[in-house]
């Protein structure tokens, strides 16, 4: 179940599984600390922002496939995912957004100096 935000629905919807043992499991997701929490004593997997290489890498797989960044791009490429902050989603969204572009400097370019207003707008989905 990913982005729960309330116990309140996990109490509601856990109803109807079963309980019969076979050590099915099910994984949530959430942002809030209080709703881990309420799954019992086993620690939550806590997800780091990723550094700016892993940023990097990810951005291009997403923009390039299997290519290589061209030369060209590299440095105005960087300063994009680097504006995303190591948020995953604000990473594939961007670069999803880049992919569908030109592959030309003015055109990435364009895309960085209006980023913030883009990451802002991604904000609320994040």
């Amino acid at each position: 179940m990913d982005d729960m935000w309330s116990t309140d629905v996990w109490d509601e919807v856990k109803l109807f599984f079963p309980n019969n043992s076979n050590k099915s499991q099910i994984m949530v997701t959430t942002r809030l600390s209080n709703v881990a929490a309420h799954f019992g004593p086993d620690a939550p997997h806590e997800m780091n922002f990723l550094d700016e290489d892993k940023s990097w890498n990810l951005f291009c797989e997403k923009v390039f496939l299997e290519a290589a960044c061209p030369p060209e791009l590299e440095e105005i490429g960087k300063k994009i995912a680097k504006g995303c902050g190591g948020l995953p989603l604000a990473l594939v969204v961007i670069a999803g957004l880049v992919a569908k572009s030109e592959k030309t400097t003015e055109k990435w370019e364009y895309i960085a100096e209006n980023q913030e207003m883009m990451s802002n707008a991604l904000k609320y989905y994040l």
